[in-house]
């Protein structure tokens, strides 16, 4: 063990702990369940130990060899702090000084209003780097999307083709995250599943809708600037039909609520 001298919570000791596995750290690191069963028993197989499979965890895990055990832990999905680490790593500190000739009045904005002007900065940024990875020049900012069946329910895209014919059948989503999602997706090669729904409304409101882009977008990770992928409808297709059905009876229930709400008054 090498003992280093550091004044915690310095600026110094902030930026040790970078890429670093702490006390703290390595407690949201360490997956504390335990190997699928089926997962231990492979590998008891594999190396010709001999157990019954009707054998408790506990009796098949002290059955293991410590190095198999972990092997098992770090196949199992990572804990979302690993790829905060990994953020704080590759990743360069955001400083609001680098947008002063982009964004104006920049001295005078809240942490809000840095946040939401940046985050619009680079969701231009990210629609031109798109059209020209893809050759598609998408439009953007200026509409959203009415659904034929309810004036309810809309969905604001971030970026569209219009066809010859007056159809889109292309679209964009821009998502300008955190750090930690930017190399989480890299890493998983997934974009964050939470926005699955919302990638599913391009195509219940749009029934012209042949392919959604998602996009991932930073401009603080070189080599990560620009992530995408390809969602075609027969890709959401067996959802779309019970979240169009669910969706509908959700506003409708809302709307009967709010009547009923409001017929309360004096």
């Amino acid at each position: 063990m090498k003992i280093l001298k550091i004044q915690q919570n310095s600026e110094e000791w902030l930026e040790f702990r970078k890429g670093k596995s702490g006390g703290s750290e390595f407690g949201d690191l360490f997956p504390t369940k335990a190997p699928l069963k089926a997962d231990i028993m492979a590998v008891l197989t594999a190396k010709g130990v001999e157990f019954n499979k009707t054998d408790k965890m506990d009796v098949l895990l002290r059955k293991m060899q410590p190095e198999d055990i972990a092997r098992l832990k770090l196949e199992m999905d990572l804990k979302d702090h690993y790829y905060e680490l990994l953020a704080s790593s590759v990743a360069r500190d955001l400083t609001p000084n680098d947008y002063a000739d982009r964004i104006p009045n920049i001295a005078n904005m809240t942490k809000l209003e840095f946040a939401a002007a940046r985050g619009h900065l680079l969701e231009s940024e990210a629609r031109v780097a798109v059209s020209e990875k893809l050759g598609i020049d998408f439009k953007g900012e200026d509409e959203v999307w009415i659904s034929d069946e309810c004036d309810d329910i809309y969905v604001s895209p971030d970026g569209w083709k219009t066809d010859d014919d007056g159809k889109i059948r292309t679209a964009l989503e821009i998502k300008c995250l955190n750090s930690t999602e930017i190399v989480k997706a890299n890493r998983t090669g997934e974009y964050p599943k939470g926005y699955y729904p919302q990638v599913c409304k391009y195509f219940m409101v749009n029934d012209d809708l042949e392919v959604l882009y998602f996009a991932m977008y930073t401009d603080l990770i070189p080599g990560l600037e620009l992530q995408l992928w390809k969602i075609e409808r027969n890709d959401v297709a067996d959802d779309l039909k019970i979240m169009k059905i669910f969706e509908n009876q959700i506003m409708e229930r809302l709307r009967k609520d709010i009547k009923e709400i409001e017929n309360m008054g004096f």
